[in-house]
């Protein structure tokens, strides 16, 4: 396979399929993309790959050329049976039709050390980089992901990108931003640019007795951007306000300071003296 528009045009063509918008289906199209991305990710022949959304495979078909092992999760049956068929010669790639996000990876692959190499589907990005966070087995991760989402996740404290989820990539690793993807570089062409962004996956050294409880607070405390701290802790929890204001108070914060101020050590520190100290 070639990755241009006209070949992939001719494979759904072949296929009498057109992409499919409840999927977020938008190939990419850019030989000089895929390489790079490839590229940023150091995909070499010692590292097992998953790929999440493959769509007809014109990355995947890079993948397997330069990895070891790729695994391509895709919850759209007649893509698997492109890839099936489009891909036969890639005796390194395993294809699931499967949601990733409702899989246990354990239950399919075994390897450690995994690297995520894909374009996401723009509708379930969150979810997906949750998932993919969370899960022990994956420790790099390289997606295509929308440039507004990208913006939000390497977003610094005091600017109106930063907010639940840079805090929460934060703690779980080091994000960068590689380089932007213009909307011509898909077929069909979507509605906004894109960016490929890298998370290097190193969990902050904080003390938690119950971590799930401490990502849940960072959520909680961006619910209401409008609101300071104090009130939407206040409005998430059963705690009183004159307990908020001796902790921050004690920790030489504000006590109108809003989430958006506060680095992810401030929030860390605040969580700690409600609830675990």
């Amino acid at each position: 396979m070639i990755s241009n528009i006209n070949k992939t045009k001719e494979i759904l063509s072949f296929y009498n399929l057109n992409a499919k918008k409840k999927f977020g289906q938008n190939f990419l199209v850019d030989s000089n993309i895929i390489n790079k991305i490839c590229d940023c990710a150091d995909v070499n022949k010692e590292d097992t790959i998953i790929e999440i959304g493959p769509g007809i495979g014109a990355l995947t078909e890079v993948l397997c050329n330069r990895a070891k092992k790729v695994y391509a999760f895709d919850i759209d049956p007649d893509m698997v049976n492109i890839l099936n068929h489009e891909l036969k010669d890639c005796s390194n790639l395993v294809v699931f039709n499967k949601d990733f996000l409702d899989i246990n990876i354990s239950d399919y692959i075994k390897e450690d050390n995994i690297k995520v190499v894909s374009n996401l589907p723009y509708y379930i990005t969150t979810p997906l980089l949750l998932k993919l966070l969370n899960e022990v087995k994956v420790k790099e991760i390289y997606i295509m992901i929308q440039l507004e989402v990208a913006s939000r996740i390497i977003g610094k404290c005091n600017t109106k990108d930063y907010g639940s989820l840079s805090c929460l990539v934060e703690y779980m690793g080091k994000a960068n931003f590689e380089f932007k993807v213009t909307r011509n570089c898909f077929y069909p062409a979507p509605n906004v640019d894109s960016a490929i962004l890298s998370i290097i996956k190193e969990k902050r050294d904080y003390k938690l007795n119950n971590e799930p409880n401490f990502l849940k607070f960072i959520q909680n405390i961006f619910s209401m951007r409008r609101k300071t701290l104090i009130n939407n802790i206040c409005n998430n929890y059963d705690i009183k306000r004159d307990i908020l204001e001796s902790i921050l108070n004690e920790l030489n914060i504000k006590l109108n300071v809003r989430s958006e101020e506060l680095l992810l050590d401030d929030i860390y520190n605040i969580y700690i003296k409600l609830f675990e100290e």
